[in-house]
């Protein structure tokens, strides 16, 4: 029997009692799936079997659909940027080279600043990377620019822990990306990032959560192109 789980109430039932729109599916049955949203939980719920099991089994499914779907995208963008590559070769060029240009001109504003420090590595797939070191506060950070794909630029910012062999995975803080159309937004996102790296110790972090928070929020809120 295939299950799938519906996108509303959340439940895993068999296929023939559900509607797939697009690769979602929804309960055929409106009111049942409504009149499930909208009971309350059984006090005793976590001591019902049958309540724990169909939690966990949902989950279960619903984290495998979502898997499938990661996959998907990852293969959509392997393909799709091989030969996007390939098309707008020159394109890619000319924006990179416009990117290149005006972070140059950022750092010109910075050039008598000695903890930062701005580098453009033309041989690994032009990342540019600002580096900013404050040894008397401890504080090491990483900001990069990179062009993905030719169509996408992407701003990462990580903290550096001084350990060579940390897992990069868990020193990203954050990460965006923006469509070359809205380039300037990065920049601008970039420019928030190098002033708060400029306040007092205590509080950037506060200040850099806050920024994190901003560029979510504008993702949840349906804009991708202005968010990561």
């Amino acid at each position: 029997m295939e299950t799938k789980s519906c996108i509303y109430c959340g439940r895993t039932l068999d296929v023939k009692m559900l509607i797939d729109k697009a690769g979602k599916y929804r309960c055929k049955d409106e009111y049942n799936c409504l009149d499930y949203q909208t009971q309350e939980d059984p006090a005793d719920s976590i001591e019902n079997p049958d309540y724990v099991s169909g939690i966990v089994k949902s989950s279960l499914t619903a984290a495998a659909e979502r898997i499938a779907g990661y996959k998907g995208t990852k293969d959509d963008q392997t393909t799709k940027g091989s030969r996007d590559h390939l098309e707008s070769a020159e394109e890619s060029v000319a924006e990179w080279a416009w990117m290149k240009s005006v972070a140059d001109a950022l750092a010109s504003e910075y050039q008598n600043n000695k903890k930062f420090v701005f580098q453009s590595d033309e041989a690994k797939n032009h990342p540019y990377r600002i580096s900013f070191n404050d040894a008397a506060q401890c504080l090491y950070f990483t900001v990069k620019i990179e062009q993905r794909n030719g169509a996408h630029f992407a701003l990462t910012v990580a903290r550096e822990e001084g350990v060579a062999d940390a897992d990069p995975l868990y020193k990203e803080f954050v990460y965006k990306s923006y469509p070359v159309g809205r380039r300037e937004d990065l920049l601008e996102d970039l420019a928030v990032v190098l002033l708060i790296f400029n306040e007092e110790k205590d509080a950037i972090p506060a200040l850099l959560r806050e920024f994190r928070g901003d560029i979510e929020a504008r993702c949840a809120h349906g804009d991708p192109e202005r968010r990561g």
